[in-house]
């Protein structure tokens, strides 16, 4: 199978194909039609395949009629995602019920949508969806954390007595009680991805948007990388992930609070205009 096909009958000859093809690997053939000569230079982008108005382009066995039209698609209106970005919260307080399995399937799988630094796409979802699976991630890092070569008593104070109290079933402070998690690595190894910590943040991030509009909660889980940094095993141990992997967690499962509005940021970032060019 060729990674890019074209149906000559549809193709209307606009070029537009090749104009947007970032890397040049497209040209124009001597019919006037698009083709790829070398699809090693294809960075696999589909941004061929997505402009084509007529639908000529099967890309990699994928075919537009499969595909999601985006004329006539109602996008949330630019309010609406202002709003939610005012009103999300990184919530630590969860109902203790498991999250629907066919909705994390739903969510991880249009998350493989999420961008990523030069097309890498070296994304791995490792998913505890489960409160059982949390339980058996939660009894591994405890005793990751106990067989460092410090000990949890060793350990900085943020760490050290968080854990002491969750080995004697006490506050979660690490993990909030959240009855799944994902944690979003990248590859490393992969010389096209460029920006690893970068794609696994991405990621999360548009993970946390996904979520929360299916009625998910959602809260950064920080502390894994915390601990990581003490503990560089600490992967290894519990998700079968390198040391050096670059990763990140997001915690999540239905809400056990709801708040009542959003807070006031508005003037908190630092807003620069430089318009040295204008005349």
């Amino acid at each position: 199978m060729r990674l890019f096909e074209l149906d000559d009958a549809k193709c209307v000859k606009c070029a537009l194909c090749v104009r947007d093809c970032a890397f040049r690997a497209l040209k124009i053939g001597e019919d006037g039609r698009p083709v790829l000569p070398d699809e090693a230079k294809c960075m696999k982008c589909q941004h061929c395949f997505a402009i084509c108005p007529k639908g000529a382009i099967t890309f990699d066995g994928r075919r537009p009629g499969d595909s999601v039209p985006a004329a006539g698609l109602p996008l949330p209106k630019g309010e609406e995602v202002e709003n939610w970005l005012r009103v999300r919260r990184s919530c630590r307080q969860f109902r203790d019920a498991d999250v629907d399995r066919r909705l994390v399937e739903r969510i991880l799988k249009c998350l493989g949508n999420t961008p990523t630094g030069c097309n890498a796409r070296g994304l791995t979802f490792t998913c505890y969806p489960t409160r059982e699976s949390m339980k058996a991630f939660k009894t591994r890092f405890i005793h990751a954390i106990e067989r460092h070569r410090d000990g949890p008593r060793l350990l900085p104070r943020s760490i050290a007595i968080p854990a002491i109290k969750m080995r004697r079933g006490g506050e979660d402070i690490f993990f909030r009680g959240a009855p799944a998690m994902l944690i979003v690595s990248a590859d490393e190894k992969n010389p096209a991805t460029a920006t690893p910590q970068q794609d696994a943040i991405i990621a999360c991030a548009n993970f946390e948007m996904l979520a929360q509009a299916h009625g998910l909660a959602t809260c950064w889980c920080g502390f894994l990388k915390m601990v990581q940094l003490e503990v560089p095993e600490i992967l290894e141990q519990t998700s079968g992930l390198s040391r050096s992997t670059p990763f990140y967690a997001m915690l999540f499962g239905y809400p056990a609070v709801r708040y009542a509005r959003g807070v006031q940021r508005d003037g908190y970032a630092k807003v620069v205009f430089d318009e040295q060019g204008e005349t």
